[in-house]
């Protein structure tokens, strides 16, 4: 044995060393995912969003008599802010399946702080036949927003066809896909904007409301919004309902000309209904006009209200 032995390479040898150098590298690095580089079908996503709202309305279903319920603190309005079983189950079903798929993706949940059961990849057969025009998005522009149960507290009043499970995408905070689903009536909305709409958003959407303007409202979180359109549209004819889903699917379907909201809300609520009109030539922001966004980084709550229109947005801008 040599002690202090020195070790000398050719050129060749340094030739040989760094192509196996760079071999390894091209093999590491392709293994391990670029998250801005990773590349989504958004209709591959609405499959896989439809999956996670239709398997997370089967849990609202199953669970409905068997509630357990409990108090998150109060509303804007002093409401009880009601959390269940079913939220907790639909919640975590839903996780799993879209972060199972998209893993990359950033993920935001109504009821973020449940610890699910981590388990496996979540696999569904059969994703629902979806054809329209398709489109690529980097993974790192995704943010995937769900509301797991909207309209809980009607949903402990046993009044489900306010219920639904919803999921929304938005590109670089824009949304873009929104799906709705009732469990109950086991109806199903979608939307991806510029590519298409679900056929139950196809159907003719100027109706024959009379001359008044009809508005929706909530049943349970209004705040002063009666008393504010009793001055400002007195012409209004007011529809009072629950469930951000229900109401914004209202306005899709034409049933009425405006979803308004003079308090808080939270983005999860609004995102997927922003989404569908969107995609339908309609128009959602607060309710001093401004334009609304759901990136990773912005705030969940929306503290100036909400505007949602097909047409005519301006005027119930000027009224409140």
């Amino acid at each position: 044995m040599v002690i202090g032995a020195t070790i000398k390479f050719n050129r060749r040898g340094y030739a040989v060393l760094t192509a196996v150098l760079l071999i390894f590298l091209y093999f590491h690095f392709r293994r391990v995912p670029n998250r801005n580089q990773e590349l989504i079908s958004l209709v591959s996503l609405l499959q896989t969003s439809i999956q996670a709202a239709e398997e997370g309305g089967k849990l609202v279903v199953a669970t409905r008599n068997y509630l357990t319920v409990q108090l998150k603190g109060k509303t804007h309005e002093g409401m009880d802010d009601s959390v269940t079983t079913a939220d907790f189950l639909s919640h975590c079903i839903m996780e799993r399946i879209i972060t199972s798929a998209y893993p990359s993706v950033q993920f935001i949940s109504e009821e973020k702080n449940v610890a699910c059961d981590p388990g496996g990849d979540f696999v569904l057969l059969g994703k629902p036949e979806i054809k329209i025009p398709d489109i690529q998005v980097k993974a790192s522009d995704v943010t995937v927003w769900i509301d797991p149960l909207d309209a809980t507290h009607e949903y402990t009043e046993k009044l489900y066809e306010y219920v639904t499970t919803m999921v929304c995408v938005a590109v670089k905070g824009e949304p873009i896909l929104g799906v709705i689903h009732n469990p109950f009536k086991k109806t199903l909305s979608w939307a991806i904007v510029g590519r298409g709409v679900s056929n139950n958003l196809k159907e003719p959407l100027i109706k024959d409301k009379g001359l008044n303007k009809k508005v929706i409202i909530s049943r349970s979180h209004s705040g002063t919004i009666k008393e504010v359109l009793g001055k400002v549209c007195k012409d209004c004819e007011i529809v009072i309902a629950a469930g951000a889903g229900y109401k914004a699917l209202k306005v899709a379907k034409g049933d009425v000309d405006a979803y308004l909201h003079i308090t808080a809300i939270k983005k999860w609520d609004v995102c997927a209904g922003h989404a569908i009109l969107n995609a339908l030539g309609g128009k959602v922001t607060t309710k001093h006009g401004k334009k609304l966004l759901y990136g990773n980084d912005s705030d969940v709550i929306i503290q100036d209200g909400l505007i949602a229109t097909l047409k005519d947005h301006g005027f119930f801008v000027d009224k409140l």
